[in-house]
């Protein structure tokens, strides 16, 4: 995933695992354990996603935009404490609301993230749609589609490892007393 994307993705992920939780559960005084749960989560399974294309991508992380090195690695460091921070925070946001607030607040969680991923998606299409190094991306010599690539690859698996984690959070809040 694309580095500036990732705490709008959190926000937008603790959002929805509140919105899994059943009605009566969110009415009764939660215990720690929904947050703990949606806190791993964002620990074991999100940030290692994002974690990952900063790493092994950094110059398609973040869109070809940072060329250095340790400018880098300090900006991961702090995307990376932002990514796990959203996920709980996106999540005890939607909790906390009551009533008619509940529906505002939904909304600005749900929707603000939604239309700045998808604003960042379409603008940068096109420098994301191919995998190079910062120079190569700039001097316009030895790209290549990101499609049928590794990194094409990466992001098939890693969104699908996403979606089942997702998809298990989801149902283990629904289910948790």
């Amino acid at each position: 995933m694309p580095a500036p994307t990732g705490p709008l993705l959190g926000l937008l992920l603790g959002a929805l695992f509140a919105r899994a939780r059943s009605e009566e559960k969110r009415r009764e005084r939660a215990g720690l354990e929904p947050l703990a749960l949606v806190t791993l989560f964002a620990l074991l399974i999100f940030a290692p996603t994002a974690a990952y294309y900063m790493a092994l991508e950094p110059y398609w992380s973040y869109a070809y935009f940072i060329e250095s090195v340790p400018r880098i690695n300090a900006l991961n460091a702090a995307v990376l404490l932002a990514d796990v921070a959203s996920v709980p925070l996106g999540f005890a946001l939607v909790n906390r609301a009551r009533g008619a607030q509940k529906l505002a607040t939904m909304t600005r969680i749900v929707g603000l993230p939604v239309l700045g991923i998808c604003l960042f998606l379409v603008v940068f299409f096109q420098r994301l749609s191919v995998q190079a190094t910062y120079s190569q991306f700039h001097g316009d010599f030895g790209t290549r589609p990101v499609a049928g690539s590794p990194l094409g690859h990466a992001l098939i698996w890693t969104t699908l490892v996403l979606v089942a984690s997702i998809s298990w959070t989801a149902v283990a809040l629904r289910r948790m007393p």
